[in-house]
């Protein structure tokens, strides 16, 4: 039987959003019954948004009611922040600043103009400091408003660059409230990728695989693979079929196996990390190829579309309110962590969450303190925490402790607005051939990204 008795507020910042706005309040609906009675804030700058999400979650929450039960949850939806933020207990970040698509294609093809070499250019690169960049600054109005208003608030955050922003949130807040980096959360799906990719190697079931995956968003590396049941893994390439029994560590059969698998699919750029560092990562090419200098020579065209738009799931949004279409299409699990993690606090379950991403502050020992690392946590009701990893192998803890560096820059400037500290954090990416290419590119998009990068125009 689902609790009716829950006051909690739960703010969602940029409800708006098709990647995750929506997909939150499917999770409310579905695994968050055990939230129920709490209140649901629906955030966004766009009220046509609020007004299309605001209807098909009103729709939703009249239709559970039909039979006579009190709906799940109270709905509130404000343009206003600090209307919105006012008492909250949960924060759920999904915001993207400025027109998503024109930017990231900026991001991605004026680099190369200046003769840098990235691929994909979202989270890594020059392109992931520019847009680090812009989304940093409307985080920290909304961190500013929550240490007004809701004190003591957890930030669940599914925007991107997950780990700089999160730790561009942790620095500026450190002079306001030291605790905050404990209750500041990224989140990201992109675990599923590798143990989806692990069990392509090995021929199995998530299920019957132990393993301790830690690293950098979008970056991370299984360092513990064992076998929690026994079983058969499949024959690939020259290698035959081999039993395993449980404790079994699998780690030389994904390096041996995985590098043919790599092959066979084409992912020249995991082969090769395979090879060299001994372990596997994110098994899609772009996403540790944007945090590595010679991705370009493994997989040169790696790149996003540029190309969509919102239109059609505004539509459908609008035809659900209207009746001319089903309103469940948009209720259901996602797989995303944010709802879940609220459960685990409520009901103190203290439940394992195989990546979170968070202030270091000794979970990998061979990383910087304060950078924000993706490993395995545990979430109670005194909230959520990272495990104790411990060293990460030689070879991959450079690798890391090379984009951290990087990182430590790109938060500073996001920050701050200087111009200088911009300019190292171009400098001492490896894509970025100079400082006069790193000052040429900056200067480019200052005024490219005008509209989106205020901190810079201010210091200016």
């Amino acid at each position: 039987m689902a609790s009716k008795d829950c006051d909690k507020r739960i703010v969602i910042v940029g409800a708006g959003s098709q990647s995750f706005g929506l997909g939150t309040l499917g999770d409310l609906m579905t695994i968050g019954q055990r939230l129920s009675g709490a209140t649901v804030v629906l955030h966004d700058r766009s009220e046509e948004m609020l007004r299309l999400v605001g209807g098909v979650f009103g729709l939703a929450l009249k239709q559970a009611s039909e039979d006579g039960d009190p709906a799940p949850f109270k709905m509130e939806a404000t343009t206003d922040p600090v209307k919105a933020l006012q008492g909250a207990d949960y924060v759920v970040m999904t915001v993207e600043h400025g027109n998503r698509l024109k930017t990231w294609e900026q991001d991605y093809y004026v680099p190369f103009r200046h003769g840098c070499t990235p691929i994909y250019s979202e989270n890594g690169g020059p392109g992931g400091a520019f847009h680090t960049w812009r989304q940093v600054p409307p985080m920290l109005k909304v961190a500013d408003i929550m240490h007004d208003v809701a004190k003591g608030a957890v930030l669940l955050n599914y925007s991107n660059p997950v780990p700089r922003v999160t730790w561009a949130i942790n620095r500026y807040m450190a002079k306001h409230d030291p605790t905050f980096p404990k209750r500041n959360v990224g989140l990201c799906h992109g675990i599923g990728s590798g143990l989806h990719g692990l069990a392509q190697i090995l021929g199995s079931g998530e299920g019957l695989l132990d393993f301790t995956s830690a690293g950098l968003n979008h970056f991370y590396f299984f360092i513990k693979v064992k076998a929690k049941k026994d079983f058969t893994i499949q024959a690939i390439g020259p290698y035959p079929e081999k039993r395993v029994r449980a404790g079994d560590d699998l780690l030389q059969d994904i390096r041996e196996r995985g590098q043919v698998w790599a092959a066979m699919n084409e992912r020249y750029l995991i082969e090769e990390l395979l090879k060299t560092f001994g372990y596997f990562t994110y098994p899609d090419e772009s996403h540790p190829g944007e945090y590595l200098h010679f991705a370009k020579q493994y997989c040169p065209y790696v790149k996003y579309g540029f190309k969509g738009s919102n239109e059609p799931y505004k539509l459908r949004m609008a035809r659900s309110i209207a009746g001319a279409e089903d309103n469940f299409w948009w209720v259901h699990s996602t797989g995303e962590k944010a709802v879940a993690i609220m459960v685990a606090m409520e009901h103190d379950t203290d439940e394992a969450f195989i990546a979170l991403n968070m202030m270091n502050d000794g979970c990998i020992t061979n990383m910087p303190p304060d950078c924000t690392v993706e490993a395995p946590g545990h979430v109670d009701k005194n909230g959520p925490r990272l495990d104790k990893v411990g060293e990460l192998p030689r070879g991959i803890a450079n690798l890391l402790q090379q984009q951290a560096a990087i990182q430590d820059l790109v938060v500073e400037a996001a920050i701050t607005g200087d111009y200088n500290t911009a300019v190292q954090a171009l400098t001492v990416d490896p894509t970025v051939p100079s400082p006069q290419v790193a000052r040429n590119l900056l200067d480019e998009m200052l005024v490219l990204q005008k509209d989106y990068l205020p901190q810079f125009h201010k210091k200016a």
